[in-house]
Formats: C-alpha cells, structure tokens, sequence
C-alpha cells in the first residue's frame, strides 16, 4: 500500500484525532455540558476515518471489521476478557504500590459516579467504539499495510492510545496504569486482527468498572484506605 496524503491524513486523525478534537472544542468554545456529552463528541473521530476509508477507495474488512463464525466470535471476546481481567487481578499487587497507589486512578473514576446505568453503559460502548476504531482498526491496519512491521505497527498504536488518555480525567499517575490494558489491547488486535471483537472486549471490561463506580463514589473511602486499597484498582482499570 502506498502512502497517500488521504492515508496520512487518516493516520493523523486515528492517533490524534481524540487530542485535537478535545482543543479544536475549546478554541470554538463548545466544551461543557457533563461528562456524557464528551464521550457524544467522541463518535466524531470514528465518523471522519470512515470518510477517509470510503476517501481511499477501501472497505470496512481493510480496517478490521472481520467477524467469523457466532462461536468463534464468542469464544474470542471471552479470551479477550479473561486476559483483560485477569491481568487486572494479577497485577492489583504491584500497581498498589506504585506511583500514588491508585488514587489518581480512582479520582478518574468517580468522575462517573453521577450517571445512570444507561448512561454508564453508552461510555462504555462508545468508549469500546471510538477507540478501537481509531487506534487497532484503522491506526493498526494501515501501519501494517505501509510498513509490514507488526511491532512498529503495535507500538505506534500503543503509544498513541496511552497518551492519547492524558487529560482532564486521567492524569499522569492514571495514564501510566492505563498503559497496561492500552498494551493488552493492542497485542490481543494483532491476534485476533478482528476489530468487532476488540470493540465488544474494551466495552464489556469497561461497562464492568462503570457499573461498580457507585461503590468509590467521593466519601466512600472503604477500598481507597485500608486493607482493601488494591481491590478498586483491580476491578476498574481501564475507563475513559
């Protein structure tokens, strides 16, 4: 495959594109408005790279949307998040003792504690969504294509994916933990190469800490302090 500006135009908005899309909104002064509208605005990057792809002439199969059989499918998305959640459990551990402990990571998350269940559960899936899309399907599948590098290739989209996390909600002390499903991710798409079923294993493992945010709401320290300061963590590694 050849490197078309409409291709590095499209590599520009799937590694950027969540980061400029963020400061294009605060130079036009359309920021506000609670956390779901953010993740709302998200669905814009995926919307512009689908533009890029029908742009280049491509299909949705050229930017990872492969889907088998049911079963295949299935038993795919439940290795995908038996590898997310367990890596979770196997590292609560030593992520407890790092940096702050968690507790900029927990901070994050009660910024979630306000919403409904539906609301929880459309972050999620958007979440799931948008990244994937930009990151694994897109990003992945077009460096491949360039370069035939599956670590170039990987690491760019990790790097991209990790940092692309900085911001408002997470800060650096959050980012570096993110970094861990953020690799995991990025590795089970170069196995899987099938972006449906990275989508539905990002959205389940986040809609599993979403779900739980009430539980670490501000004031509810029981599992920030004490005996339990590693269990959060565990569970709810990986929103946005």
């Amino acid at each position: 495959m050849a490197l078309s500006p409409i291709t590095l135009g499209g590599l520009l908005v799937a590694l950027a594109g969540f980061e400029l899309l963020d400061r294009g909104r605060e130079c036009l002064g359309w920021t506000g408005g609670g956390e779901l509208r953010d993740h709302v605005w998200k669905w814009a990057v995926p919307a512009a790279l689908l533009l890029v792809v029908a742009a280049e002439g491509e299909t949705l199969a050229s930017v990872g949307w492969r889907v088998g059989t049911v079963g295949g499918f299935l038993g795919d998305v439940a290795v995908g998040l038996a590898v997310m959640l367990g890596a979770n459990l196997l590292m609560a551990p030593v992520w407890a003792r790092v940096g702050d402990g968690g507790e900029s990571l927990l901070e994050g998350i009660r910024t979630f504690a306000s919403l409904s269940v539906p609301e929880r559960l459309f972050v999620a899936f958007t979440a799931g969504a948008t990244e994937e899309f930009a990151f694994h399907g897109y990003a992945v599948e077009r460096l491949l294509a360039l370069t035939g590098s599956y670590p170039l290739a990987g690491f760019v989209s990790f790097l991209a994916f990790t940092l692309g996390h900085h911001g408002e909600t997470w800060d650096r002390h959050a980012v570096v933990r993110i970094a861990q499903p953020a690799l995991l991710t990025t590795l089970l798409y170069l196995w899987f190469r099938s972006l449906p079923v990275l989508v539905a294993v990002h959205a389940v493992n986040d809609a599993v800490g979403l779900l739980a945010v009430g539980r670490y709401a501000p004031g509810d320290r029981e599992g920030a302090d004490g005996d339990e300061a590693g269990e959060p963590t565990s569970v709810v590694r990986w929103l946005d």
